[in-house]
């Protein structure tokens, strides 16, 4: 078994008959300068497929390969692995022999999974090696009797632990805190595993954006935030919080015994079909630690310009903006407001074998191919301004800034649209023509705004109603004035709202998903008159609603209200309402 472990992976595809030994050093050559893994830089190169990968992983690990569609497994090998186990590490267990437990795996290459599944089954565990849709339906097909929901399992599993764990002050007294070897090994619990991955696996499944650890003098809960909104998942004991946020920690390769000092770091995981990055960021408060790990699944992100909520009228002005050779185009709105994934749109839009494209970000979200993608450390003085220097000595087409903080970064951006280079950046303001405003206020020259500024796009993130179960209504009078209705449907007796009513399919919510609100505003000779005179920013709004035909986020957010898309209340809740340009 050793001899076949130490063979490469290179020498079983030749023997194999996959690749040729000329393919072999082409291949190696190629993963001196990139750093990947052979079966990625052999598959990347058209060299051979997959499952030609999966078949040489599976002699070189002295795993077997089984097929699952022909497997069938008994009901006591079933129930060693429960349905939540098996769906988070994407592996079906096979049968039990001699106190060994063999699992199929979608994955061989992530061989911590099998450490963790010993953890959890308190026995030995062998991998063999399947893929992922053989897996998937394997799943399906012998945990279809498991009704239980994840949410009931993890807070049946909490119940359960929790009385068994000990409280603070016994952890203190005994010194567990302290010591590393002690926390490590708390957070190595078969239990305390299941409960983490219990609550990646629900909030993956209710596309959740983050997942909030929080203590409290008295308490102790966990969150997850679904299409803006905080939701409680479950409140375990206050005790359990030291060994769940431990186990994060061993997760992503923290300094699991620093407890004084807020860390920070970044995991990939697969759980099930999905391909997730985390961001984790732990904090010490006045209690105890508070750990929010931010997910981006990689599978659900949309960077089609065409599906974010764009009207028509936006999207033709957009395309003709960012395919200019030069200038400035800037996207704008508060934090969580989507402004990243807009620009990422764009960029895929742009992206292709004649521009190069080089992004700096504070952090990298999504890593697209052929970008140059460049994360921002200001604790080492990287910061978006040295950043941006650098980047324009590496002959870029395009560039894209994740924010202007500053005028430096500013009068840096400027100077790079000046020279030759389409930039694409972000900036807080609550407006497209408040943008103008504030620029000006951190004295970037009106004629360098002028000369520079292409066009600025502000934008709302609104939750979308689910189409189960939405109920039609008539907006009565108080609600046609909150909402500030166009005069051409302020007396219309026939104009219906829609409303959230909660059903099984959007878990009662009432809402499934988000789109997006966008005002548009294109620097026109007249805007530049403006901004050389320093114009208000309602002077600016009146004349683009007048003459660009510019919609406001408020009137955007009307139309999509009585197209049923989203709320009344979800567009008060997220825009202003002008009155002063009329």
């Amino acid at each position: 078994m050793a001899a076949l472990r130490e063979r490469q992976l290179g020498d079983i595809l030749i023997e194999q008959g996959v690749i040729t030994p000329l393919d072999l050093d082409e291949a190696l050559q190629r993963q001196r300068l990139t750093g990947e893994m052979m079966g990625r830089v052999l598959v990347s190169m058209g060299l051979c497929d997959e499952q030609d990968i999966v078949e040489a992983l599976g002699i070189q690990q002295g795993m077997e390969r089984v097929d699952l569609s022909k497997f069938q497994i008994r009901d006591e090998v079933l129930r060693m692995v429960s349905a939540d186990v098996a769906k988070f590490y994407n592996i079906i267990p096979i049968r039990e022999q001699d106190g060994t437990v063999v699992v199929a795996m979608a994955d061989p290459l992530k061989l911590e999974t099998l450490d963790d599944l010993r953890q959890i089954l308190g026995c030995e565990v062998q991998g063999a090696i399947s893929n992922h849709p053989d897996v998937a339906a394997s799943i399906k097909a012998n945990y279809s009797y498991e009704t239980q929901s994840i949410h009931a399992t993890l807070e049946e599993l909490v119940t359960k632990v929790g009385d068994s764990m000990l409280s603070l002050e016994e952890l203190g007294q005994q010194e567990i805190v302290g010591d590393v070897d002690n926390l490590i090994e708390l957070s190595q619990e078969p239990e305390v595993i299941k409960i983490v991955n219990l609550v990646f696996l629900e909030a993956v499944q209710k596309r959740a954006s983050d997942i909030h650890f929080e203590i409290y003098e008295e308490h102790f809960r966990i969150r997850i935030r679904v299409d803006g909104v905080l939701h409680e998942i479950v409140s375990p004991p206050r005790n359990m919080a030291i060994a769940l946020v431990s186990r994060v920690k061993v997760m992503c390769s923290m300094d699991i015994g620093e407890r004084r000092l807020p860390q920070d770091a970044r995991i990939e995981l697969k759980i099930g079909d999905s391909e997730i990055d985390v961001r984790v960021a732990t904090l010490p408060t006045l209690y105890g630690e508070c750990c929010v790990m931010r997910i981006l699944d990689r599978t659900a992100v949309k960077i089609d310009i065409n599906i974010l909520g764009l009207s028509e009228m936006v999207i033709s002005k957009l395309n003709k903006i960012i395919r200019k050779p030069n200038g400035i185009f800037l996207v704008t709105g508060p934090t969580g407001s989507g402004k990243t994934t807009t620009l990422y749109a764009c960029l895929n839009e742009l992206n292709s074998s004649e521009v190069k494209i080089i992004t700096t970000e504070d952090p990298v979200e999504l890593q697209i191919e052929q970008l140059v993608q460049v994360q921002v450390r200001e604790d080492v003085g990287l910061t978006f301004a040295a950043c941006l220097r650098s980047i324009l000595r590496q002959d870029p087409d395009i560039v894209m800034v994740g924010e202007i903080r500053d005028l430096e970064t500013a009068e840096i951006a400027v100077e790079a649209s000046l020279t030759g280079h389409l930039v694409l950046s972000t900036l807080h303001t609550n407006s497209a023509p408040e943008t103008i405003t504030r620029l000006l206020d951190m004295d970037v020259e009106p004629f360098l705004i002028v000369a520079a500024l292409e066009a600025v796009l502000a934008q709302r993130l609104v939750r979308v109603l689910c189409r189960h179960c939405r109920e039609v209504y008539t907006p009565d009078e108080e609600e046609r004035e909150e909402v500030g209705l166009p005069d051409q449907w302020r007396d219309d007796p026939n104009l219906r709202f829609f409303r959230p009513k909660g059903c099984a399919a959007c878990d009662y919510f009432g809402y499934m998903g988000r789109t997006g609100l966008y005002e548009m505003l294109v620097v026109d000779e007249k805007v530049c008159d403006m901004i050389l005179g320093r114009a208000m920013a309602f002077e600016m709004r009146r004349y683009a609603r007048k003459q660009q035909g510019m919609r406001t986020l408020r009137e955007e957010g009307i139309i999509k209200c009585a197209q049923g898309i989203t709320s009344v209340q979800e567009v008060i809740d997220h825009t202003d309402r002008f009155d002063d340009d009329d």
